[in-house]
């Protein structure tokens, strides 16, 4: 089964938000509904509630990944006002990455951002049936709305580790 966890690089509070609007985003589509769980933490002593600490999308099906990382791309184009966000995604075998997207870079760190999830689920499908061994039956995942290659460099964005 396929994981991934979606955090964000601010204060808590500020965090919280992202990760509560993040989910909400990904529950309006059909396809991510029962695979998007919020992470809270439980509410200190008096507080009525507690802070949501990440999104998790557990799915089997590689293609609700890649509708996934479509979404969060458009409701991250939509938050960034002006500022870069920072944030990070963590595999289930543990596997973490942190990226930072503003305006300009978005799409390289999206592309970025699918390689990355393809290279662990397929690391995950290897472990599952062995190296060498390919029971899928079929041509792979359907490719997502930000799997086209990205274009050259641009000279003003940032390099992605």
């Amino acid at each position: 089964m396929s994981h991934l966890a979606l955090t964000f690089d601010e204060t808590p509070e500020a965090a919280s938000e992202l990760h509560r609007s993040l989910a909400a985003w990904l529950r309006t589509d059909e396809r991510l509904r029962r695979s998007t769980r919020l992470v809270e933490e439980p509410p200190p002593p008096g507080a009525l509630g507690g802070l949501a600490t990440a999104v998790e999308l557990v799915t089997a099906a590689g293609p609700v990944l890649s509708a996934a990382v479509g979404a969060f791309g458009y409701w991250l184009g939509q938050r960034m006002a002006g500022h870069p966000i920072s944030f990070a995604v963590t595999l289930a075998d543990g596997t973490s990455r942190s990226f930072t997207a503003d305006r300009r870079d978005r799409d390289l760190v999206l592309a970025e951002l699918e390689r990355f999830v393809r290279r662990g689920q397929a690391g995950q499908a290897e472990a599952r049936v062995g190296p060498g061994r390919d029971t899928s039956g079929g041509p792979g995942p359907e490719l997502g709305p930000c799997s086209a290659p990205a274009p050259g460099p641009d000279p003003a964005s940032p390099t992605i580790p």
